[in-house]
């Protein structure tokens, strides 16, 4: 800390420390002093050239009486008391004996004899005990705000605040007394406190609003800013009782024109500070700022609601304030304890919480009142006003009806509007239903999922993110803007793991309740089955794509070998056949000769049938059975091998004989038997490989293909072969993996649904397969 930080610190205490000392200080004089007892008003007309009008509010000295013109005090004029209350020289009475007053009543002067006496005012502090809880509250809340806080801008503020509030609170609610200007001493302590102290409020006030939540940029290029401030401000008030000094004609006069000076340096200031305010809560983008600003004007709102809802409406509709006047300081101390919250509060989590309080006692005060003013108003409308306590009785009965399902009403509102739907969870759950069932493609799908959440809980951000059948993660859908603190809900499937949701939280809270993450949970199954069942569409799409693109390829391959293959052997048999029978009388050995030709052309083309029918469909599944053809391309790979050391090939089955498997599926199993047994003798050095092959439960087809060998490498490549045996597999609608063995190998793992009211299975049955074109 710099020695001119510590500097302004122990000035900020000593300033603070100083102006309560002060008030204190005047308080015990007016307790203790020998005094008349009789206050003067500041404002009305309580100051003219003939003397001053008293209004007592302690008990006043026998004689005396609320509203009496006191014109002179022991012989002298009360304007020469007022201008010689600084003067040392002057004589001045004592409570020794009775002191002659020169009084006005009723139009009439009177002269009377005053004994001063020590005043009761405890019943008056009694009485304003909210002045005085307000002026002991905003000093210690302040002086608390600053020693945590010493270095924030806003905090010295609110300690110049307080010592103007604090120091003047007591002292202007006490008020002075007309002894006070005789004996000269508390009137000037009374003038410093209520006049220059009480001044330096205001510019405080605007000091607070550029320092608060965060300096304003020109306080840090110009420091004398601050400064310059209190400086302009109490200078404008100098010069302004200076002039009016000046123009008036007496000291009297001159008191009189005190407030209004004031009045003209306190509206400029207060505007000023509102317009910084507003400016600052338009302008800040900052979180945590905004939410100190909230705080900020929750106080001012709960200051001019109390305010308004307790003493000036109440006032105005039936005469008289719901609260004693003597409550009038609760009005003003919900500020510094708002200011204070959000001044000395790092995260401010629960203000949403507050605000929506507010909200709803507020309106449910004002609702009552309302009705109470109403009732109250409509029976003495109807039976008069002498029916002493039953109408207010009967309008308080009312109003407490009015009030439960009032605030039962307003709770709710308040809670959608902050919180959406976490109460109604069923609402929100029926809404994302009736919006997934108009949803029938992703690109409405996933956005009507984040909408709903959003909506439900009034989450700031949604986000989702859908995992594909490959494990990758992809942004789907997108509400709101980015918030710097998200919660992640997983949406799962099953066992499978579908997507999440990110959900920003909130301004100002640290998370989400449990109620509303279990909503957020409801809401995730219902999503997690939606997805799922999107991802079943994309894959019969792909699905249905690659069987619609492996047909044309076979017809393509089918019409390329017709065309360029049997084609053109089929003609030349033809031709040979043509000229064989014009040679045949003529030259019986040429016929002969392309006779032979044309046998061998015959096998030939016969061959290529045979390719061409077992590229549709391996003859040796028709004429040995699935396990049986599985077994001859097993020994023919390892005769294939016989150069080397060879491999051992078993092939079981489960039950054996398998009982009739559609076509689709025999054709499938064997190619996937097949593909893995040539990878197993090729690529993988194996000395053995087992193939299993077992139905369950008459419903299901599984085949294990495992080798003895070096097994997969740490990244594997999916080449063309195991890309072939997966697409076989899925297309059917069946599943294929394949993994290293423990301890050497690799083990191949393919399921093929065989009941007969599969619909995959069926597109592939034997009854269909005069309508294939690829087998047609």
């Amino acid at each position: 800390m710099s020695r001119f930080s510590g500097i302004r610190r122990s000035l900020t205490w000593v300033a603070l420390i100083g102006s309560v000392t002060l008030a204190a200080v005047f308080t015990l004089i007016r307790a203790t002093d020998p005094s008349d007892g009789a206050r003067i008003s500041f404002y009305g007309d309580s100051w003219s050239t003939a003397g001053i009008v008293i209004a007592p509010i302690d008990q006043p000295a026998p004689g005396l009486q609320d509203g009496d013109l006191v014109t002179a005090v022991g012989g002298r004029s009360m304007e020469s008391w007022l201008t010689d209350s600084t003067s040392r020289d002057v004589a001045r009475p004592t409570s020794a004996a009775p002191i002659p007053y020169a009084i006005v009543r009723d139009g009439a002067p009177l002269a009377i004899d005053v004994q001063w006496s020590a005043p009761s005012i405890w019943a008056t502090l009694l009485a304003g005990w909210s002045i005085v809880a307000f002026s002991i509250g905003v000093a210690v809340i302040a002086g608390s705000v600053y020693a945590r806080r010493p270095e924030v801008p806003a905090a010295t503020a609110m300690v110049l605040f307080a010592c103007g509030a604090a120091g003047s609170s007591v002292p202007w609610f006490l008020g002075t007394t007309v002894s006070g200007i005789v004996q000269g001493a508390p009137f000037l302590l009374h003038l410093l406190l209520t006049g220059p102290l009480y001044m330096v409020l205001w510019p405080a006030g605007l000091h607070f609003a550029l320092a608060f939540p965060t300096p304003a940029a020109t306080l840090a290029r110009r420091r004398w800013l601050v400064p310059a401030i209190y400086a302009v401000s109490l200078g404008a008030y100098l010069v302004g009782m200076a002039v009016t000094r000046v123009t008036t004609s007496s000291d009297l006069l001159w008191a009189g024109t005190w407030p209004t000076v004031q009045v003209a340096v306190i509206v400029p200031l207060t505007l000023l500070a509102l317009a910084r305010f507003i400016a600052v809560a338009v302008q800040t983008r900052d979180p945590q700022d905004r939410t100190r600003l909230r705080w900020a004007w929750l106080g001012l709102a709960w200051g001019l609601t109390i305010g308004l809802v307790f003493f000036m409406l109440p006032e105005l509709l039936i005469g008289r304030p719901l609260l004693p006047e003597s409550w009038i300081g609760l009005a003003a101390l919900p500020i510094p304890l708002a200011l204070a919250a959000a001044i000395l509060r790092d995260h401010l989590f629960d203000i949403e919480v507050v605000v929506r309080r507010t909200f709803v006692y507020g309106t449910l005060t004002l609702g009552v009142i309302a009705t109470y003013v109403v009732v109250a108003a409509a029976i003495n409308a109807l039976v008069g006003s002498d029916h002493g306590p039953g109408v207010e009785l009967l309008a308080t009965g009312v109003a407490a009806l009015v009030a439960l399902p009032l605030r039962d009403a307003l709770q709710g509102a308040v809670n959608r509007l902050l919180y959406g739907e976490r109460d109604q969870p069923l609402r929100a759950m029926r809404r994302l239903g009736q919006r997934l069932d108009l949803a029938a493609d992703p690109a409405r799908t996933f956005p009507a999922i984040v909408e709903t959440v959003a909506e439900a809980l009034r989450a700031p951000y949604v986000r989702l993110d859908v995992v594909d059948d490959a494990g990758h993660v992809e942004m789907a859908a997108l509400h709101g803007s980015s918030a710097p603190a998200t919660v992640d809900v997983a949406i799962d499937h099953g066992a499978d793991r579908v997507g999440t949701l990110v959900l920003g939280v909130r301004t100002g809270e640290q998370g989400y309740r449990a109620d509303e993450l279990e909503l957020v949970g409801d809401l995730a199954r219902q999503a997690g089955a939606a997805i799922h069942a999107l991802r079943l569409r994309a894959d019969l799409a792909r699905s249905h794509e690659r069987l619609l693109v492996a047909r044309e390829e076979e017809r393509r391959r089918l019409r390329h070998d017709l065309h360029d293959g049997l084609g053109p052997s089929l003609a030349a048999i033809g031709m040979r056949a043509e000229a064989s029978a014009e040679l045949i009388d003529s030259d019986p050995g040429a016929a002969r000769a392309l006779l032979d030709e044309l046998g061998s052309d015959v096998q030939t083309t016969l061959a290529d049938v045979r390719r061409l029918v077992e590229g549709l469909r391996p003859p040796a599944l028709d004429e040995l059975g699935l396990i049986g053809s599985i077994r001859q391309q097993a020994e023919r790979l390892d005769t294939a091998t016989a150069g080397g050391p060879g491999i051992l090939i078993a092939v079981v089955a489960t039950p054996d004989p398998l009982p009739n498997l559609p076509a689709a599926v025999e054709v499938a199993a064997y190619r996937i038997t097949v593909e893995a047994l040539t990878n197993a003798v090729r690529h993988a050095d194996a000395t053995s490989c087992r193939v299993a092959l077992t139905v369950v439960d008459g419903s299901m087809l599984t085949i294990e293909v495992a080798d003895d060998g070096h097994g997969l490498p740490r990244r594997v490549a999916r080449g063309t072969g195991l890309e072939s045996m997966e697409a076989r597999a899925v297309e059917l609608g069946g599943s294929f993996r394949v993994e290293r063995k423990r301890g050497g190998g690799t083990r191949l793992a393919a399921t093929l649904p065989v009941a007969p009211g599969s619909t995959l299975i069926g597109l592939a049955s034997p009854a269909d397969a005069s309508t294939d074109p690829a087998r047609s």
